[in-house]
């Protein structure tokens, strides 16, 4: 095919001859343009949703820009620096926790005290086994790493709160302990010859129940107050001697029997290891020492058993 154009006052003629080969020609300059103008395009639009709608970005792609990873790191970065202050909190909580224990226990250490059985012999190596019982761990599941630390950070700030009261029901139990008998009741060096519970009457060699402790020391040694509390009776009588009984805070009782001598009267508000008498040897006693009685809600019982009913009720 040919075209014929005739211009001007010359009647110029200009021919063409279109051939199949010029048309693929022009199909194929036009179609790499339109492909260049539409990458064009692409890559301004992309640039463009990219900076201003990340969203739109993450849907066309999974792409982020540099100022929307640094967002990103940056919320990161907040929120494990908070599960870090939180782990702290619950690390101090645990370390205030094992200081409060170990106050309790070493308060608590009657048993030690007023045991008079001789130490375990033999392997240094000691045995020990029970129930497995073990602690809830953290575990990783299918959720984002968003999910994951707000999580982590949620558990954190419960166990927090929870060790928290832990410490303030801890503190204010550690102040009442302070009220009830748990001191030594007797000053120096002494020797236990007879616990709570049965023995063979030292008299009558017939067996019977012995409800206090028997502290074996000097004539004069000092018999001291094992808690604070209110004298509420001093005297003598035929099997406890020369007898001091001392009212103590949430139903406990001490007894302190067979004094040489007594340094207090009724009613006396005595303080913690504070003088009541000196040891002796009056009453049914085969020699110096004292007979010291823990007596809760009317019944005498073993002092660390007493505590323990204590801590129950």
């Amino acid at each position: 095919m040919q075209l014929i154009w005739v211009s001007g006052p010359a009647a110029k003629v200009v021919t063409w001859s279109i051939t199949t080969r010029t048309v693929l020609t022009a199909m194929a300059v036009v179609a790499a343009f339109l492909v260049l103008l539409g990458s064009v395009f692409n890559l301004i639009g992309l640039r463009v949703a990219v900076e201003y709608v990340p969203e739109l970005a993450h849907r066309m792609g999974g792409v982020t820009s540099h100022s929307e990873q640094q967002k990103i790191e940056a919320d990161y970065r907040g929120k494990l620096d908070e599960l870090n202050r939180q782990l702290s909190r619950v690390d101090d909580r645990l370390t205030q926790l094992e200081q409060l224990k170990n106050q309790a226990l070493g308060r608590l250490g009657l048993e030690k005290l007023l045991a008079f059985s001789s130490s375990v012999q033999g392997s240094s190596v000691w045995g020990r086994g029970g129930p497995l019982n073990l602690l809830p761990r953290w575990r990783s599941n299918d959720s984002s790493l968003t999910t994951q630390i707000d999580q982590s950070l949620q558990r954190a700030q419960r166990y927090d709160e929870a060790m928290l009261d832990m410490q303030n029901r801890w503190q204010k139990d550690l102040g009442r302990i302070d009220l009830l008998p748990i001191l030594l009741p007797i000053a120096g060096d002494f020797v236990v010859t007879s616990g709570y519970g049965f023995r063979v009457d030292p008299m009558t060699r017939l067996l019977s129940i012995h409800e206090g402790t028997d502290f074996v020391a000097p004539v004069g040694t000092p018999v001291l107050s094992t808690a604070p509390g209110v004298v509420r009776q001093t005297g003598y009588s035929a099997a406890y001697g020369n007898t001091v009984d001392i009212q103590h805070a949430e139903g406990f009782v001490t007894r302190y029997a067979h004094l040489h001598a007594i340094h207090v009267q009724v009613g006396q508000v005595i303080a913690p290891h504070q003088p009541l008498g000196t040891l002796g040897n009056t009453g049914r006693s085969t020699g110096p020492h004292l007979h010291y009685e823990v007596i809760f809600n009317g019944r005498a019982m073993h002092p660390v058993k007493a505590l323990a009913a204590w801590s129950r009720a």
